[in-house]
């Protein structure tokens, strides 16, 4: 297979100062370059609770995201947001879990979509590469890969129908029958003693 786009190295420095901080950030250089591919664009950020820049999803809500939710199953439809920048915080991910990710984001961006890991990824379904880095984000660390792909249009929606590893398992009832998770309306409150409890 030849590569048709470019490959570069970014070199990130060590970070100083204190440890502790905030946890979790993108290394400054990666932060600005990634602001600079993505202005005047509308960005998701899966797994992005502590990112400093566009809508943060995120399971946990102690990190404080503009949604809460599982970013296995994104509350969002097709077209949503113009870019989103996966970066999900496993050192693996195995290449169906890779997979249904990049088949849930494909179809929530508009333009593009951005891997930042410790893995190469395969061009996903729906996408052509654009260009990709390798970082070197500091002494003792993984190298990390941010790839940008271009989703190509039209393009369809293929939904995840089962889930057979990886945190997502956990998805693989509601999956199989939607109809069974019968929520009372909103507008009509509880009709019974035991929904309220």
């Amino acid at each position: 297979m030849t590569r048709t786009f470019p490959v570069e190295i970014i070199w990130c420095a060590n970070r100083r100062g204190k440890s502790g901080g905030i946890g979790w950030k993108f290394p400054g250089k990666i932060e600005k370059l990634l602001l600079a591919e993505c202005a005047g664009a509308s960005v998701l950020h899966p797994f992005g609770g502590r990112s400093r820049f566009g809508t943060r999803l995120d399971i946990d809500p102690i990190v404080q995201p503009d949604v809460v939710a599982d970013a296995w199953l994104p509350p969002f439809g097709p077209n949503s947001f113009d870019v989103v920048i996966l970066d999900p915080p496993y050192v693996r991910v195995c290449a169906e879990e890779r997979t249904a990710l990049f088949r849930q984001y494909v179809s929530i961006a508009r333009r593009h979509v951005i891997w930042f890991h410790t893995m190469w990824s395969a061009v996903p379904a729906g996408c052509t590469q654009e260009k990709a880095y390798l970082v070197r984000v500091g002494d003792n660390c993984h190298t990390r890969c941010l790839q940008f792909f271009a989703v190509k249009q039209p393009k369809t929606v293929i939904a995840v129908r089962h889930f057979r590893r990886g945190p997502a398992m956990k998805y693989n009832r509601w999956l199989a029958n939607p109809q069974s998770l019968a929520f009372p309306d909103p507008s009509t409150g509880p009709s019974t003693k035991a929904e309220v409890a």
